[in-house]
């Protein structure tokens, strides 16, 4: 009897089962397409477009949609600004009996992202304007007229894969690409606050395969993040650049109306080679070697005038042991050297052999050129835009050159700044002065040394095309000192 009673039991749990399974297989989403694509449409202004099918799946429990499409508004390039191939939700059964929703996870998987702004300086993510196709988008989802209140959610796990990119700014002819995004959010939690990004909690990880904006890539990167309170929070944060590796921290304060930004970064080998392909604009001119750099920076706000004016922290930049091909930096310094050891007499002639092609400033830079770098040090600490030139020295182990002053990052400007060839004492030999802005600068030597046309063909040799900037030479001397003022003691020796 009892064996019977657990034999048709469980025939009955069985067809109970199968015809559930059998109502759930059977249940037809898609015909709430219609509904998704309007209230999609009323939320956002965005016309959305589900192509493929919406399914059930039973293990795991969920609910999948393919093939998702949302429109490019009227004026841009392409017909669509977003193209999913997949979405998935994974939910839990059990809540759904007591009306609420617990999603294990939602994947969003392969996404193609166009962020353009047109010629007229629109952006297609900002139109919201509605057209006439509402009316034909509310037709079609006319006969589900029942409104349905959504249930609480709750979400465990969130899976992005493979999503591309595209920044296309067709104003400002600026265009970036980030290939490869794919992104892990967990441990969600959602507080009952008025304020959406005070009750959201999440933790994560970021990856993505790189970012090219203009001529500049950014590799490799990863990222473990989390936002609490209105904070995000990422770190470490790994990253190729200028194939040289760098690990740093980000932190995003949105507490107050202007968010706060704290950027720090390390790179232990700063691949010199690599940079001077992208910065040095002479073909026979490249560095060879490593420098460590470090970089602690805070600013606020996300308009790029204020970020410069309240920019503060450091920069420091070692290197040791580094190359320079196609300059003899000790070549053309001896010649500057010389100008000092020439007395009035003897100027003319002197002047005369160093121009020329055979002797002193031009012959130091050319192919077989080579200085070996002792020792390079920039440490500039930065406060509210302004980055002070603390101990900013480079040795060649027979010279040495150093500067001083500001640089006016807000107003892009050279604040008193000077460069000068320095002797063992640390004084400065000679000295030349740089005033004007980052794009105009104007190089003007020191009233107390003696000017002429070998040092302005030294300073167009060593600082590129500000060299057409020196304006016109004077012969003004000073009478000489027995003591000088030492100009730099710093850690270059």
């Amino acid at each position: 009897m009892g064996k019977k009673f657990l034999i048709g039991l469980v025939l009955v749990m069985t067809t109970i089962i199968v015809v559930l399974v059998a109502l759930i297989m059977s249940f037809d989403l898609n015909k709430y397409k219609p509904v998704i694509e309007k209230k999609v449409y009323e939320a956002t202004g965005k016309e959305l477009k589900i192509n493929g099918k919406i399914g059930l799946s039973l293990s795991p429990f969920g609910i999948s949609i393919n093939d998702i499409v949302v429109k490019n508004p009227k004026g841009f390039s392409q017909n669509n600004m977003f193209e999913m191939k997949k979405a998935a939700v994974s939910l839990e059964l059990k809540p759904l009996l007591n009306k609420q929703v617990k999603v294990k996870y939602v994947k969003l998987i392969d996404i193609n992202l166009l962020v353009e702004k047109n010629k007229k300086g629109i952006l297609n993510l900002s139109v919201t304007k509605k057209d006439n196709k509402t009316k034909k988008i509310e037709k079609e989802a006319k006969p589900n007229k029942e409104k349905v209140k959504l249930p609480q959610v709750n979400v465990n796990k969130v899976l992005v894969e493979n999503v591309n990119i595209i920044y296309d700014d067709r104003q400002g002819g600026v265009k970036a690409k980030i290939d490869g995004l794919n992104l892990s959010v967990n441990d969600i939690s959602f507080k009952d606050n008025k304020d959406i990004l005070k009750a959201i909690a999440l933790k994560g990880l970021l990856t993505i395969n790189d970012i090219k904006y203009d001529r500049y890539v950014l590799k490799d990167i990863s990222a473990n993040f989390k936002f609490k309170d209105k904070i995000a929070t990422i770190d470490p944060m790994k990253l190729t650049t200028f194939g040289s590796q760098a690990v740093g921290k980000l932190i995003y304060n949105m507490q107050k109306k202007e968010p706060r930004i704290y950027i720090q970064e390390h790179i232990a080998k700063f691949d010199l080679k690599e940079i001077s392909k992208e910065f040095i604009k002479y073909k026979n001119i490249s560095l060879e070697g490593f420098v460590k750099t470090d970089m602690k920076l805070s600013m606020v706000g996300t308009n790029p005038k204020l970020i410069k004016r309240t920019l503060s922290g450091s920069v420091y930049v070692d290197g040791k042991d580094f190359g320079i091909r196609g300059v003899d930096l000790n070549q053309i310094l001896q010649s500057y050297d010389k100008i000092k050891k020439v007395n009035k007499k003897n100027i003319g002639s002197f002047l005369l052999d160093a121009a020329s092609s055979k002797g002193g400033v031009i012959s130091g830079i050319g192919e077989g050129k080579t200085t070996a770098v002792k020792r390079l040090v920039i440490d500039a600490p930065i406060k509210r835009g302004v980055a002070v030139l603390k101990d900013v020295a480079l040795s060649t182990g027979k010279y040495r050159i150093a500067v001083k002053g500001k640089l006016d990052l807000y107003g892009e400007k050279f604040l008193g700044v000077t460069v000068a060839f320095l002797d063992k004492k640390g004084c400065a030999k000679i000295s030349q002065k740089i005033q004007g802005t980052f794009f105009k600068p104007i190089i003007k030597l020191d009233t107390s040394t003696l000017t002429s046309g070998v040092v302005q063909g030294a300073v167009k040799s060593l600082l590129g095309s500000f060299g057409n900037m020196i304006p016109g030479a004077t012969s003004a001397t000073k009478k000489k000192t027995t003591k000088c003022k030492v100009f730099y003691n710093g850690v270059v020796k």
